[in-house]
């Protein structure tokens, strides 16, 4: 068409794309949250964090969804790897041929699959996570009673409150604690909207040749950051991002943001409450 082959066609065909694009993307926002709310979560700083990168003075400011997972293996210390429900059972449920792996190292990975996947916010895995760290520090304290000579079992036992004091104020209270094909069945089981977020993730198999068994990890979230309005940009202006890192043990609490999850499964947030000295104000 003779309209593409001047450079003010190109720029018509460009905007025509760049207004389709758009509308596009606006319709499937008003439908993910015009339609019912599958999820709804006040988050803290500890779940929620600012980027190491200071953002705040362009648009693009994101808060980081920050989850933990209890493993396998039980330790105050370990939370990463495997989580203890991504066993070869529920891996199968998720549509996995975990029998391949089995006394066979030669093979071709499976592609990580899209699940949905369920995130407890402050409840029994965050508890149970806890008094793990609770118990590692009795321990280290005893070993250290009995050895006050070994600088070794002192620098132990120091980490151990360490660790229990992040536990206890700074560490993010949501853990991810299961997974499934079908949203209903989890909503069913996971029935309280405010405690439970169901999201979708991407899943991932792991052969453990030591046990010649299969594991499963959580690979990511398919949305793990969400985008801060331009009318709550300005509670964030202040706050220390660095807070987040290499400062675990005096972070402080500065704001709760409440977000929601629509028919699309994709976040939002709805409220924001900053906490200035002894008050939160809240912002909607």
């Amino acid at each position: 068409m003779k309209i593409f082959k001047s450079s003010s066609g190109l720029f018509t065909l460009a905007f025509i794309l760049l207004l389709t694009s758009n509308i596009f993307i606006l319709a499937g926002v008003y439908f993910n949250r015009s339609s019912e709310i599958t999820s709804l979560a006040l988050l803290t700083q500890r779940e929620l964090q600012m980027p190491y990168a200071d953002t705040r003075e362009n648009n693009n400011l994101t808060l980081r969804i920050v989850y933990r997972s209890l493993s396998m293996q039980k330790s105050s210390q370990k939370h990463t790897g495997s989580p203890n429900f991504l066993n070869a059972t529920k891996l199968r449920e998720l549509g996995f041929d975990t029998q391949k792996y089995v006394n066979n190292k030669y093979f071709k990975q499976e592609a990580a699959r899209e699940a949905f996947v369920v995130l407890e916010y402050d409840g029994e895995a965050y508890q149970k996570s806890l008094r793990f760290a609770q118990e590692e520090l009795a321990l280290q304290e005893t070993l250290w009673l009995a050895g006050k000579e070994n600088e070794r079992l002192k620098e132990n036992y120091e980490e151990a409150k360490k660790n229990l004091l992040r536990e206890q104020t700074t560490e993010s209270r949501l853990f991810l604690v299961d997974a499934g094909l079908e949203y209903e069945k989890l909503r069913t089981k996971y029935a309280n909207k405010d405690k439970y977020i169901i999201v979708k993730g991407l899943v991932q198999v792991v052969p453990n040749y030591k046990l010649n068994e299969v594991q499963g990890y959580m690979k990511k979230l398919l949305i793990a950051h969400i985008q801060v309005p331009y009318k709550f940009k300005h509670i964030f202006k202040n706050i220390d991002n660095k807070d987040n890192f290499g400062r675990r043990d005096i972070i402080s609490q500065k704001y709760m943001v409440e977000i929601k999850y629509g028919s699309r499964y994709e976040p939002w947030i709805s409220s924001v409450n900053e906490r200035n000295n002894s008050y939160l104000h809240t912002v909607q």
